[in-house]
């Protein structure tokens, strides 16, 4: 054989080798390529079903959730409702029964309440002597107001000193309203007090002192009425109203205009009639 055909054939192995090798070098380098895309997708693959997982948590919270609130809301559906004015009752039975009794309570409590109401005025007890007559069972259905002060004394709101002038007249309100508000009882209610004299009402009864309570309020004649003797007298007519069936509430003046201006400077509009 030829060195030519030698070289030829050389020639043509090398390039068959060579051919051969980068073909397989290609192939192997594509399968590489092949399994990293292949790992990739499988990562990804697990990346999406972690994914998926977390989104059927999150619902399985959100389920969980609803239940929670389903059973609260039955729960608050079981309870008995409350009961407004303006409401029917909803349940029945027990929860009726027990509706009821507290509805009862209630209005117990409230009667209660307006039986005590007379004693809601502090009331300091004087209680004279003189000035008065005995008696029970009497009927009472007006109120008589009436001012005086001390003339005789160096102080004319004197309580001692306008007390006294009583004594001295033989007369006697059944209460007394100081100028600082302080209201003192000077003969009980039920005692007939010498407190208006010959008088005689409006609708022409006389002997006003034996179905009325007489007030007298500190004052001078041409003095005015303070703020805490309105706030007291109106308290007292209150508690006075609560106890009788008060009618009248009428000044000295009105009942006996020949011989008495009193209560002096009153303003009636603040006192409730």
């Amino acid at each position: 054989m030829s060195k030519q055909k030698i070289i030829l054939i050389t020639v043509i192995i090398l390039l068959v080798i060579g051919v051969g090798g980068f073909w397989g070098w290609r192939k192997i380098n594509s399968q590489k390529a092949i399994n990293n895309n292949q790992w990739t997708i499988t990562k990804t693959q697990k990346a999406i079903d972690n994914e998926q997982q977390s989104t059927d948590n999150s619902q399985e919270t959100i389920d969980n959730n609803q239940n929670t609130i389903d059973n609260k809301q039955q729960t608050t559906d079981n309870k008995p409702q409350a009961v407004t004015s303006n409401q029917e009752p909803v349940t029945g039975g027990n929860n009726q029964k027990a509706i009821d009794n507290s509805q009862n309570t209630i209005v117990k409590t409230q009667q209660v309440t307006e039986n005590n109401s007379t004693s809601s005025t502090k009331i300091v007890q004087k209680l004279v002597a003189w000035g008065f007559q005995k008696s029970s069972g009497r009927k009472i259905d007006t109120v008589i107001l009436h001012s005086s002060y001390d003339a005789l004394g160096s102080d004319p709101f004197s309580v001692s000193g306008v007390i006294a002038e009583y004594k001295q007249a033989q007369v006697s309100p059944h209460y007394l309203i100081a100028r600082d508000g302080t209201i003192y009882q000077l003969v009980s209610d039920q005692n007939i007090a010498w407190h208006a004299g010959v008088a005689k009402m409006p609708d022409g009864r006389t002997d006003v002192n034996s179905f009325s309570i007489g007030i007298e309020m500190i004052n001078t004649q041409d003095g005015k009425f303070t703020s805490d003797q309105y706030a007291a007298v109106n308290r007292l007519i209150g508690d006075l109203k609560n106890k009788y069936p008060i009618k009248n509430i009428l000044g000295h003046s009105d009942i006996a205009s020949s011989r008495k201006t009193d209560p002096w400077g009153i303003e009636w509009k603040k006192v409730n009639r």
